[in-house]
């Protein structure tokens, strides 16, 4: 029998992703700078605390959590709150110290197991990437790293930047860690008729799932992400 699909609980995204992510995957969101990432996958984890009941743990690679306070202030997701219950882990990961996501006994998977973490996003991979010294290296250490979060067996987001694309041109991240995730959610930001930045989103893979292959606009707003799905 088909397991039920993690929910996002972002308005319109899980419509999209034809009713949610598929439980355990590991899933790219990627975009360019300003597109709106990691707002999307730290409200995926919030959602996950307030309306599921799912612990969530946000590894911040490039950003201090701090930080993530700092620029995360959207109604009624209350950060603290949500840390302080516990529902809502924040790690620091140095990046110095990010050669530890290569090890089978990473302290993640430590606290994966014993807080019980269900919903895990990793903001962002290019730290991960620069460790190595060429494509191939890079190629044989991504893999490794998916097989490592894989075993952790969450629902996992890893944000990913990509340069902006012309046209219809198929987007790719700076790294190519989208060819060994099993889901793609791709993000934009296109020039409009008056001349005016206009979000996007589509899922361009989704192993598992049945996204509606289509590019929906999206907005964030004083609440968050959302999805303008018709």
């Amino acid at each position: 029998m088909k397991k039920d699909l993690c929910k996002t609980g972002i308005p319109g995204l899980d419509r999209m992703l034809g009713g949610g992510l598929p439980p355990a995957s590991i899933n790219t969101v990627s975009g360019p700078t300003g597109s709106g990432r990691s707002t999307l996958a730290l409200q995926f984890l919030v959602n996950g605390a307030r309306k599921y009941g799912e612990t969530g743990l946000y590894v911040a690679i490039e950003e201090s959590h701090e930080q993530i306070y700092r620029h995360m202030d959207y109604k009624g997701w209350d950060l603290e709150e949500l840390e302080r219950s516990k529902q809502l882990l924040f790690l620091d990961y140095p990046p110095h110290e990010v050669d530890q996501f290569l090890s089978q006994n990473s302290a993640i998977g430590e606290l994966v197991e014993t807080m019980g973490v269900t919903r895990l996003v990793i903001d962002s991979i290019m730290p991960i990437a620069l460790l190595f010294a060429d494509q191939d290296e890079r190629k044989k250490g991504f893999l490794e790293f998916i097989n490592n979060v894989r075993k952790w067996k969450t629902t996992t987001l890893i944000t990913a930047e990509e340069s902006p694309t012309p046209g219809r041109t198929l987007p790719r991240t700076n790294y190519g860690i989208e060819a060994l995730t099993d889901g793609w959610i791709h993000m934009d930001y296109r020039i409009g008729k008056k001349e005016e930045r206009r979000r996007g989103v589509e899922a361009l893979k989704m192993k598992g799932g049945n996204p509606l292959m289509k590019r929906f606009p999206l907005e964030i707003g004083d609440k968050g992400v959302s999805v303008k799905v018709k």
